[in-house]
């Protein structure tokens, strides 16, 4: 992909934006054309009064120059220097334009992708790399493509040009040039070749340390807790000093372009100093012509050492580029399919069918599990960590799909069902709570957006949580911080059980909801929960057994297997792995 990126990067970016990217190219094309007129204009000039001199001194007479003429020339300059600054604004003008566009985008792209990406993706990328990549490099992209595209395609019409008004004054001396020019290009891109690695080591080093930033920003009660503060800092001292030395080498190898490439043409200019000076003698050359191919050759080495720090620092804007097609390649879920099953009238009939997962494909976790759920099951979930409960109901949400068999909803396979309309018609309450930054009533309702006030006091009192929400300084109306860290966990927890009251969904998933709540307030839940269940299919997953005494079924799982399921009572008269765990956790109860 790297040696396709730069291409891939263009064809992205000006694909959808050709219309402005010509206007761009024909502002840069009159201004650059206007700009290599101008020195011709000052040879002119130049030459009308060295000849008014030569005139004078030859004949003896007063020194006498026409001023209409010199006017006219003095003149068309300005009127070329306005041109190409006029054209330059509008360059600049509709770059920036193009630039952000691009950058919308892109973020919008990605946006869009991460919401496709399979969760697996989340599972196993930091949060803090996800934001690197979502916001540094794209940015880098933007702002490269805004400061380096014009000027890169404005510096290689420059050196077209005025290397054809070179050869128009000298072929020699613009064969000298071009010997001293090439070299310095060759150089160049020895430099710049080997840079792109110095790059994508700085981008990904700069990912890693906004991803230890996060993570130790989220984990501060727990590092404290703990006393690894010193840890903690030395991770991130050696991982921003890594970013330190990575960003040394990336920068060393943009700005070392530029001595290095005036070192070369300062040979050029003695060459050219020296054999101007015998043109200029043998009337071959006027000293008006002189310093106009001085002044092309200076515009057409100047433009390398632009070209070489523009191609460097395009290089980052490469590395970013393939840091955020890594995202845009990846697998995706599995599309719906058209024509989808309608999910009206759910009843909640659930069915494992031979069914076999694994988060790889040489690692298989469920082998076969088969498994039939009446509508209005309370169904429990029980088993030690990592026995596959999660796993199980993430199955049945689709948030994974399965390496065989079948799962189906009132004898309709899931894969059969539109995503988004399958997650209707689960609730789900996990022990991770989510909430983002606005009004109490806005996080409840979440769920149904178009809930009026009524409902969402409601759903409140149900879950218990309407006494404490109204003790709030502004109520239903008060502004939670990001994640609802202004609340406790268990005050959290019940915001969320609220939004599923409220989303009265036909069959719900508690994935250990109680477990951040004292034994009252969970009782107190417990009871509506109940009465919530009633008439619906319900997973509950805990690891308390005293909770789930009176499941219609009881699941016992262990290493991706169920391997055990029946009532309470039933579990208990197998004397098997499910009486077990109830006798160690009534053991450490009684101890």
């Amino acid at each position: 992909m790297k040696k396709n990126t730069g291409k891939r990067l263009v064809l992205y970016l000006f694909g959808g934006q050709k219309g402005r990217m010509s206007a761009v190219l024909a502002s840069i094309l009159l201004s650059t054309l206007a700009a290599l007129a101008a020195p011709f204009v000052l040879a002119k000039a130049i030459d009308h009064i060295f000849m008014g001199i030569q005139e004078a001194a030859v004949h003896g007479t007063r020194f006498h120059v026409n001023v209409q003429t010199v006017g006219s020339y003095v003149g068309c300059l300005m009127i070329l220097y306005l041109i190409n600054f006029i054209l330059k604004y509008v360059e600049q003008y509709i770059m920036s334009s193009v630039s952000e566009t691009a950058g919308l985008q892109m973020r919008n792209d990605l946006s869009r992708k991460l919401g496709r990406v399979p969760l697996g993706f989340y599972d196993a990328t930091e949060k803090g790399e996800v934001l690197s990549r979502t916001t540094n490099d794209i940015e880098k992209v933007v702002e490269v493509l805004r400061e380096g595209a014009g000027q890169l395609i404005t510096a290689l019409l420059t050196v077209a040009g005025a290397v054809i008004m070179m050869l128009l004054i000298s072929p020699l001396l613009t064969v000298v040039s071009l010997a001293v020019a090439g070299a310095a290009a060759i150089l160049t891109s020895w430099i710049t070749t080997r840079s792109r690695n110095n790059f994508s080591k700085y981008q990904a080093s700069l990912g890693h340390m906004n991803a230890n930033i996060e993570e130790s920003f989220t984990g501060q009660l727990v590092i404290k807790a703990f006393g690894h503060e010193k840890t903690a800092i030395g991770d991130f001292d050696r991982i921003n000093s890594e970013l330190c030395e990575d960003s040394h080498r990336a920068q060393v190898s943009t700005y070392i372009v530029a001595p290095v490439v005036r070192f070369i043409s300062s040979f050029g200019y003695i060459f050219i100093a020296v054999m101007s000076g015998l043109y200029i003698i043998q009337g071959k050359l006027s000293i008006g012509t002189v310093q106009a191919f001085v002044q092309y050759f200076d515009r057409s080495s100047e433009p390398i050492i632009e070209c070489a720090h523009i191609m460097n620092v395009m290089q980052s804007a490469v590395a970013s580029s393939e840091r955020f097609f890594e995202i845009m390649d990846m697998e995706e879920e599995i599309p719906d399919k058209a024509g989808q099953e309608k999910t009206e009238n759910i009843k909640g009939d659930i069915d494992f069918n031979h069914v076999r997962f694994g988060y790889q494909e040489d690692s298989i976790l469920m082998q076969d599990v088969n498994l039939h759920l009446k509508a209005g099951d309370k169904v429990a979930i029980v088993g030690p960590t990592g026995a596959g409960k999660t796993t199980l109901v993430n199955l049945l949400m689709r948030f994974y799909e399965t390496n065989g068999g079948s799962i189906t909803l009132d004898g309709i396979n899931i894969k059969d069902l539109n995503r988004s309309e399958l997650r209707k018609q689960f609730g789900m309450v996990l022990q991770d709570t989510w909430l983002f930054g606005g009004t109490i009533r806005d996080n409840i309702a979440y769920s149904v957006l178009d809930a009026d006030k009524e409902e969402i006091i409601a759903a409140a009192k149900a879950a218990r949580v309407d006494h404490f929400i109204r003790t709030m300084p502004e109520g239903y109306d008060t502004i939670l911080e990001e994640e609802g860290s202004n609340l406790s966990q268990g005050q959290r927890q019940l915001l969320t059980i609220a939004r599923v009251i409220l989303a009265n969904p036909p069959l719900l998933i508690l994935d250990e909801a109680t477990s951040s709540v004292d034994t009252l307030t969970e009782l107190e839940i417990q009871k509506a929960m109940d009465h919530l269940m009633k008439g619906r299919t319900s997973f509950i997953i805990a690891h308390r057994l005293s909770t789930i005494r009176d499941a219609d079924c009881i699941l016992v799982m262990n290493q991706g297997t169920i391997i055990e399921q029946g009532t309470h009572e039933e579990l208990l008269l197998k004397k098997g792995f499910y009486q077990q765990l109830y006798n160690s956790q009534f053991a450490d109860q009684c101890g």
